[in-house]
C-alpha cells in the first residue's frame, strides 16, 4: 500500500499518541499488517483526521496529554461518529476501573495496558501480517511542529490587469502551503481548523505572515503582495503590527508594497489596540483588501473598520459567473459598492478564457485564477506575470 492510499478511499490506522518514539514502535505491528498508519500528537488530531481519510483501526494513549488528564479519551467520541465501524483501543501503562468503563463508554472496543508487543497488538486487533512489510508510517505535525516547520511555505499566484487581457501582472496572492507531498489532506483548511481547535490561530497566521516574507524575497522586485490574515490576528494590533515590520524590514521587504487580505468569514472583534495597529500600517505604506466578498454579510461593517484599497469577490462567485445571471448581478453590486467606497475590485476564480472576458466585459479591473496561472513557488511563477 503506498502513502497515496490516504485520498483512495483505503482503510487507515491512526495513533494518537504523546510519545512520537513510542507511536512508531506500536506502528510497526500495523505496516506489518500492510496498513498505512498515521500518528498523531494530541486528540485534536483524531477528529480532523476522522472526517478526512476511512479509519479502521485508533489507537490512543488514555493519559495523551499529560499524567493527570485524560485528553485521549476526547478523540473516542469523535472518531466513532466519523466512523461507526472503526476498532478503537485505549492503550495506557496503568487503567483504573473508572478510566476502562468511561473508554468503553464513550465507544472504546478494548483497553490495552502497556508494555504490549506487536504479536499482542495484531491479536486484540484480529489484524493477519501480510507476506512483505508494505505498510507506512506518515506522522501529522502538531501544531507546535507546524508553527516551525521548514515545510511551511507559501505558493504565489498573479493577480493581473484585465485592461491589457491579463497579460501584465500587477501583484501576487501568498497562499498558505505545508509542502510535505505524502500529508496530502495537511491543506491550509485542516492546518487552520486544527489551530482553530487548540486555540492558536494566531501564532500558525503569524508563522504563515514571516515565511511569505522571507520567500517574497525572490519575487520580481515590483508589484503589491498579498497576504492572507486571519481576523483573529489583526486583532492582536501590536503583535501583529510588530510581527509584521519586523519581518518586512528583516527581508528587504518595502511595506509599501504589502496589501493585507482580511477575510470577512470570522468577524473581525476590534480591541484597544486593533484601530491604532491598521492605521498605523496604514500611515507606514500597507494597503488592506477584504477578501472573500459575497460569503457573508459582514462586509459594510468591515469596509467602515478598516478602510480597504482593494474588495476581492470570491471564487464561489467568481468561476463561470457569465454563466449565471444571479452571481453577474452579486458582482455588479459589488462593483458599484466598492465604487462608492473608492476601492478596487479583483474578482478571484477565473479559471477560463470566456469567464476572463466577461470580467473585463463587466468592467472588472483585476483578476486572479488557473486561467492566467496556478499558484506557484516565488521563483517558479511564468514569465508573463512579472510586474511591469
Amino acid at each position: 500500500m503506498t502513502t497515496r492510499a490516504v485520498n483512495d478511499g483505503h482503510s487507515v490506522v491512526l495513533i494518537l499518541d504523546g510519545d512520537r518514539e513510542r507511536a512508531t514502535l506500536a506502528a510497526r505491528a500495523f505496516t506489518k499488517c500492510g496498513r498505512l498508519v498515521l500518528t498523531g500528537g494530541d486528540a485534536v488530531i483524531g477528529a480532523l483526521v476522522a472526517r478526512r481519510v476511512m479509519l479502521s483501526s485508533l489507537l490512543t494513549e488514555a493519559q495523551i496529554a499529560g499524567r493527570f488528564t485524560f485528553d485521549g479519551l476526547d478523540a473516542i467520541g469523535s472518531v466513532r461518529r466519523a466512523a461507526p465501524l472503526c476498532r478503537i483501543v485505549v492503550t495506557g501503562e496503568q487503567m483504573h476501573d473508572d478510566v476502562a468503563a468511561e473508554a468503553r463508554r464513550r465507544g472504546a472496543s478494548d483497553i490495552l495496558l502497556r508494555p504490549f508487543g506487536e504479536e499482542e497488538l495484531r491479536s486484540t486487533l484480529a489484524l493477519e501480517e501480510a507476506p512483505e512489510d508494505a505498510g507506512s508510517i506518515l506522522h501529522i505535525p502538531t501544531i507546535d511542529e507546524f508553527v516551525v516547520s521548514d515545510a511551511l511555505l507559501p505558493a504565489f499566484q498573479p493577480i493581473v490587469d484585465l485592461a491589457d487581457g491579463g497579460r501584465r501582472g500587477v501583484g501576487f496572492e501568498s497562499l498558505a502551503r505545508y509542502r510535505e507531498e505524502n500529508l496530502v489532506f495537511c491543506d491550509p483548511a485542516f492546518m487552520f481548523e486544527y489551530a482553530r481547535l487548540c486555540g492558536r490561530t494566531a501564532e500558525l497566521d503569524l508563522a504563515c505572515l514571516r515565511r511569505t516574507l522571507k520567500a517574497a524575497q525572490q519575487l520580481p522586485p515590483r508589484g503589491k503582495i498579498f497576504i492572507n490574515v486571519h481576523p483573529r490576528v489583526v486583532a492582536e494590533g501590536d503583535r501583529f503590527a510588530r510581527t509584521l515590520t519586523d519581518a518586512a524590514q528583516a527581508n528587504d521587504i518595502p511595506l509599501d508594497r504589502l496589501v493585507l487580505e482580511i477575510t470577512e468569514q470570522e468577524k473581525l472583534e476590534p480591541t484597544e489596540t486593533t484601530l491604532p495597529a491598521i492605521e498605523e500600517l496604514r500611515a507606514a505604506g500597507v494597503e488592506f483588501a477584504l477578501d472573500d466578498v459575497g460569503v457573508s454579510y459582514s462586509h459594510l461593517d468591515l469596509i467602515s473598520r478598516i478602510g480597504p484599497a482593494y474588495l476581492k469577490i470570491s471564487h464561489e462567485f467568481g468561476t463561470d459567473f457569465e454563466k449565471d445571471p444571479a452571481r453577474r448581478k452579486i458582482i455588479r453590486n459589488i462593483q458599484s459598492l466598492a465604487r462608492d467606497f473608492g476601492c478596487e475590485v479583483i474578482l478571484e476564480g477565473v479559471e477560463s478564457e470566456a469567464t476572463s472576458r466577461a470580467a473585463a466585459d463587466i468592467g472588472a479591473r483585476y483578476a486572479q485564477g488557473f486561467f492566467y496561472a496556478r499558484p506557484a513557488d516565488a521563483d517558479a511563477l511564468p514569465e508573463y506575470a512579472g510586474v511591469a
